[in-house]
């Protein structure tokens, strides 16, 4: 049956092309001029200006004149937030070049959507072992990374930061990337509504002990997860004897 398996499509998830935000030429050409000018005010001149747009964040590249020092352009984030109108400013060196970045906050920040993710040639044409995709980064790339490289991956932060949002975007990038017969998901869900939607996965992508009821093949019962992982740490152990 697995050999009949077949890869889900991407037209099963929303676009959200409707929601991203366009940041005009003209919008883009009045803030470089914002910004030379709030530089030249205090008698710093640059050789040139350039702009990456990104999904949340505007980049904009500064070459600044010889003998101008990172620290006097840092100095002047809250100067150069005020003459843009902006949310957000934040001066960074970009490792590589010789420019500085002046990271901008668009006034809104567009939804990055999986399906646009998973369907770039960055992603698509992946060789890591287990391929994730978490999102765009300021140059709007597709930011991607081997899970098989960080396996103690630890996913933190305040509510409505989005946790749930990372956790499932690990999960769907590798749905999307590994064949049933590769990759095998125990799912530890406390709160007990976060993973529910992955219960139909059981014959699929689940791993679970032979007596589990269906319905309960996401953990839930922490009392039973001990169970699971000692399990795990069997199967790990036969798999490094079998090595040897």
């Amino acid at each position: 049956t697995l050999s009949r398996y077949k890869f889900p499509t991407t037209s099963l998830l929303d676009d959200y092309q409707s929601q991203w935000y366009e940041v005009s030429k003209e919008e883009l050409e009045k803030n470089n001029q914002k910004i030379v000018n709030t530089l030249k005010d205090y008698k710093i001149s640059i050789t040139k200006i350039s702009a990456r747009i990104g999904p949340t964040v505007t980049l904009y590249e500064v070459v600044p004149a010889p003998g101008v020092r990172v620290s006097q352009i840092k100095r002047l984030e809250e100067d150069i937030a005020l003459s843009l109108a902006a949310k957000g400013v934040r001066v960074v060196t970009l490792v590589g070049t010789n420019a500085i970045g002046i990271e901008v906050a668009n006034d809104k920040p567009s939804v990055v959507s999986m399906k646009s993710v998973l369907e770039d040639p960055k992603f698509r044409n992946s060789k890591y072992d287990l391929p994730v995709a978490i999102g765009r980064t300021i140059s709007n790339e597709v930011f991607s990374f081997d899970l098989a490289k960080m396996p103690h991956l630890l996913v933190a932060g305040a509510t409505g930061q989005g946790k749930s949002v990372g956790l499932n975007a690990i999960i769907t990038s590798l749905l999307y990337k590994k064949h049933p017969a590769e990759l095998k998901l125990v799912l530890v869900d406390p709160k007990m509504v976060e993973f529910a939607p992955y219960k139909p996965l059981l014959r699929h992508y689940l791993a679970a002990m032979p007596e589990t009821d269906p319905n309960q093949v996401v953990i839930t019962d922490c009392d039973k997860v001990v169970n699971t992982l000692n399990s795990l740490v069997i199967e790990m152990e036969n798999r490094y004897k079998l090595l040897m």
